[in-house]
């Protein structure tokens, strides 16, 4: 099976590259090199449409296409936004309009569900987030809905951690504990987060290649399945990493609103189950460890 990962050069991306080797040719396109995929393009998806539009006659049609690029969280500006998450979208589909895949896979976000005190979030959740990132996946997502020549599978992440990934709620927190530091928690830890190891998202792709959901466009949200505080989020990790790591209970305010996924649609589309969170965060203390 001929893949093709965009972003493959990222977090998500490389460790996609490495699980789908096995058995198929993955190309990454990337703005950076990926030295995990068997061949790596380099190529702006936001800019370079002609040769977007010319790899299929040059590399062969893709089987499956694993949409993964995108501008993420960070002080970006809006047209930064709508350059990393929607053009190249809109020139994806254009040049797969002449050789469609069997199937898109697209990594979206549980970003785009507005705040609501009504936990957990399904997929008929108002998505309507005013966050800029939040906002150009959510039309990202929306213009996939209208490619019909294949068919689509939207996948609602939250958080991930992993070993190389740099910048999640997790990963902060697990630098500081191997550092021995005080982990403060605002909102006295009760904040409700989603947060997956990368390897339950990995699976979840894989599944849906081998198994693909019947729709031709489908949505689902994945998640730890449950709600978790950030206070039992940290307890967990410093027990993991075996860190002398005070927690601290600050008064101060969170930025985040309660985040709680209903994984359900997932459960019954692809048999997807998140491992249990000591489980992932020993998996996580492994990695770090190696």
């Amino acid at each position: 099976m001929k893949i093709w990962i965009t972003g493959g050069a990222g977090f998500l991306g490389r460790r996609l590259s490495l699980s789908l080797k096995p058995g198929n040719h993955v190309i990454s396109l990337s703005r950076r090199s990926s030295p995990d995929a068997d061949e790596s393009i380099t190529i702006d998806l936001a800019q370079e449409k002609e040769r977007l539009n010319s790899l299929a006659p040059e590399h062969g049609p893709a089987d499956v296409v694993i949409h993964a690029a995108a501008r993420q969280p960070g002080p970006y500006t809006f047209p930064e936004f709508v350059k990393g998450n929607i053009l190249p979208t809109v020139n994806l589909l254009e040049a797969l309009k002449s050789s469609p895949p069997r199937q898109i896979i697209f990594t979206s976000t549980l970003s785009v569900y507005a705040q609501s005190n009504n936990l957990p979030f399904t997929e008929d959740h108002p998505a309507s987030s005013a966050l800029a990132y939040a906002a150009t996946k959510r039309w990202a997502e929306q213009l996939l809905e209208t490619f019909r020549a294949s068919r689509v599978t939207v996948l609602r992440l939250p958080s991930l951690y992993g070993k190389g990934q740099g910048d999640s709620f997790i990963d902060g927190l697990a630098q500081l504990a191997l550092r021995g530091e005080d982990l403060e928690l605002f909102s006295r830890g009760t904040v409700i987060r989603e947060a997956l190891h990368v390897s339950d998202v990995i699976r979840a792709i894989q599944t849906c290649m081998d198994q693909p959901p019947a729709a031709q466009f489908s949505l689902m949200n994945l998640g730890t399945g449950r709600s978790i505080a950030t206070l039992e989020y940290a307890e967990a990790l410093v027990a993991a990493l075996q860190s002398n790591s005070r927690i601290l209970l600050s008064d101060r305010a969170a930025l985040q609103f309660d985040c709680y996924a209903d994984i359900q649609r997932a459960r019954a589309a692809i048999g997807f189950e998140p491992t249990e969170l000591k489980e992932s965060l020993r998996i996580y203390a492994d990695e770090l460890r190696a």
